[in-house]
């Protein structure tokens, strides 16, 4: 069983760190003063429902960024058998139970959509979906506090574009634009994100534009990798990276640029 650890980043927001092997990933735990949710529930790791239990007994909902076997993980049951909802873009319901393994019955999650909120008391969630590294992806926005809990919507220092499931560069680039004009008005907006081992800081809005410059930069020809082939879950697919700023690596498909 992967190690778990768990830190109080601010008041009322709990990191759920699973160090898996390749790379840790992290979930959420935010608490308001009538409800709670927990943001991802990890990989491999189990009893994550009881962990939160220890931090808080107010109405518990999960709520899952994205549809990939390292967020929609193990845990995942659990919540559905203690009766809380559990929320995804119904758009990743094929991502989690394609290559990656996953076999949730359908009927356990209720859809997540742009604009939804989270009312937990004292502090409101906000969902944006930025549809790029998986069809659903989305991010719960505290505009108050000014943090995100992103996922792996904008990646965490690097960000896959590459896989299967990905959208297209230009497709990424238009959601990736509506989100900035969304965050735009919270310079100073800390991103709490899936993997936050892989960046050396914390990250930022000038990441969010950096990512946006680095995707620009591809589609215009400015910025190109040298292609190479991937191997996950025995699909094998075209990639290529690219960096700017503090955008440490752009994956992308060199097939999956425009469209």
């Amino acid at each position: 069983m992967n190690e778990l650890t768990i830190t109080q980043l601010q008041d009322n927001i709990w990191n759920f760190t699973e160090h898996a092997p390749g790379t840790a990933v992290d979930a959420y735990l935010v608490i308001g003063s009538q409800r709670a949710v927990m943001i991802d529930a990890l990989q491999e790791v189990t009893g994550l429902y009881a962990k939160a239990r220890e931090l808080t007994d107010l109405p518990l909902d999960l709520i899952l960024t994205h549809g990939h076997f390292d967020h929609a993980g193990a845990s995942t049951q659990e919540f559905a058998d203690a009766g809380c909802k559990i929320y995804m873009a119904m758009a990743d319901y094929p991502v989690l139970t394609g290559y990656s393994g996953r076999s949730f019955p359908k009927d356990i999650f209720t859809d997540l959509a742009d604009g939804q909120t989270f009312d937990l008391g004292g502090r409101v969630l906000e969902t944006i979906m930025v549809p790029g590294h998986t069809p659903g992806s989305a991010l719960l926005l505290d505009r108050a506090a000014g943090v995100a809990c992103s996922g792996d919507s904008f990646g965490s220092g690097p960000i896959w574009l590459q896989l299967p499931d990905s959208l297209s560069l230009s497709k990424y680039q238009e959601n990736l634009e509506r989100a900035i004009a969304k965050l735009k008005e919270l310079p100073e907006l800390l991103l709490l994100t899936g993997h936050r081992n892989q960046s050396p800081e914390p990250l930022h809005m000038d990441y969010l534009c950096d990512l946006l410059a680095a995707v620009r930069g591809v589609r215009d020809g400015s910025l190109s990798g040298e292609t190479k082939e991937m191997e996950m879950h025995g699909i094998s697919f075209p990639f290529a990276i690219v960096s700017h700023g503090k955008m440490l690596g752009l994956f992308y498909s060199p097939e999956k640029i425009e469209g």
